[in-house]
């Protein structure tokens, strides 16, 4: 009978101590209840496109990870691919700045490869009339300055009632915050700016594209969305097995991507965002930043926390210059971003007053991020969060409201 004890105990106390030291920080993508977009796509939807003339845009945060496989799968279904569009960051999502010619020529697919933000609307409208699908397939952060949007609306406004455009759907990293923050006003159009929704959307991109055609459009154009399986607002990527796949050079993390939120409105002032470095949109900084120990201070939350930090671009702001700032480490992914940013920005300013500066003349960089010149001004009058606050609270409740319609996956 003891033995016995002793041999449950024993079994009993390992276990705990296995199950102690095997936690999972993230579960496995392979053990995930969701089925991704392009799962269905390729199973289900391209079997559908045989015979069409198709506009692929993508990279490798879609299906665009695997150029052979859309080849061959493409040429099985006898689905043709009349040409590829280059978002910001091309075509394999590996330059850091825009094209300089409208159109290249891709070495592995053979085809033209046509760069949006360098064709003029005749061009791209052009470009369309001759598909007659246009497949969109990219990871997107849920944010307006994020320019894959401005591509999605760009293409949506130049189609025609006869053609279609399918949207393979991504589980968005901001989703779970909602919409968030004001609107772009008239004057303040940009291609970081041009969507017709607050900074947060609160939508996926399939979403996106569903809210564009119904409120701006008046549903006039055929939009397929293909869908996520299983997935709903309140996932969070590590604990449902969802893979993180870099949309642009300078997010290749979940963490980057999630600091990004606050950081990006520091692209509108003389602060490195880390461009250029091992930790983009981690670590932060300025060659004139002589004490980031009180910047830290001044900003303390029980949301993140900073940790003092050197680095030296190799390239983007401050190339080659050492920089001194901080390294940015959430721990509460419900953090208010907007909040963040603007504290931040604010600090700056009150504590290197002589140094901090805009980005702009007469165009101002913070403009067309937040989409009006109210949040720099807000800053420049000393306003308190809160006060600032106030100006979009009642945008973001309209907006919520607005969306609800076109919201495919559930709370």
């Amino acid at each position: 009978m003891n033995l016995c004890f002793i041999k449950i105990f024993v079994f009993l106390y390992f276990g705990f101590v296995f199950c102690i030291f095997t936690e999972e920080i993230r579960k496995h993508p392979k053990n995930s209840l969701l089925t991704a977009s392009s799962v269905t796509f390729y199973t289900k939807v391209l079997p559908t496109l045989q015979g069409k003339q198709v506009l692929l845009v993508t990279n490798p945060s879609g299906i665009g990870n695997s150029p052979e496989k859309i080849i061959s799968k493409f040429k099985e279904h006898k689905v043709h691919i009349h040409s590829l569009l280059g978002l910001e960051h091309g075509f394999l999502g590996l330059e850091e700045d825009f094209s300089n010619s409208a159109v290249s020529i891709d070495p592995i697919f053979k085809l033209p490869v046509y760069h949006i933000y360098k064709l003029k609307p005749n061009e791209l409208k052009k470009l369309l009339s001759e598909v007659e699908v246009i497949l969109f397939d990219v990871q997107d952060v849920g944010m307006r300055c994020y320019t894959y949007l401005t591509v999605l609306k760009r293409l949506m406004d130049n189609m025609n009632e006869s053609q279609e455009i399918i949207v393979l759907d991504h589980p968005s990293p901001s989703i779970h915050l909602g919409v968030k923050g004001d609107v772009v006003y008239k004057g303040y159009e940009n291609f970081a700016g041009e969507f017709p929704l607050p900074l947060f959307t609160g939508l996926t991109m399939g979403e996106s594209a569903l809210y564009y055609n119904g409120e701006h459009l008046q549903g006039k154009l055929k939009v397929r969305v293909v869908k996520i399986e299983n997935y709903s607002r309140k996932m969070f990527f590590e604990r449902a097995g969802i893979v993180w796949n870099t949309p642009s050079p300078n997010l290749p993390t979940l963490d980057s991507a999630r600091n990004y939120f606050a950081l990006v409105l520091l692209e509108g002032v003389n602060v490195s965002v880390g461009r250029g470095t091992q930790a983009p949109f981690i670590y932060f900084g300025a060659p004139w930043i002589t004490n980031p120990e009180a910047l830290a201070s001044a900003l303390e939350s029980d949301d993140y926390y900073f940790q003092p930090v050197f680095f030296r671009p190799t390239f983007s702001k401050y190339k080659d210059t050492i920089c001194r700032g901080l390294r940015l480490e959430i721990v509460n992914s419900n953090y208010d971003p907007i909040e963040l940013g603007y504290n931040l920005i604010k600090t700056l300013k009150a504590q290197y007053p002589e140094d901090f500066k805009w980005e702009g003349t007469k165009k101002f960089m913070i403009d067309n991020l937040w989409g009006s010149d109210k949040f720099r001004k807000a800053i420049d009058s000393k306003k308190s969060f809160r006060e600032f606050q106030e100006t979009y609270l009642q945008i973001e409740k309209e907006y919520s409201k607005k969306i609800e319609k076109y919201i495919l996956y559930p709370k």
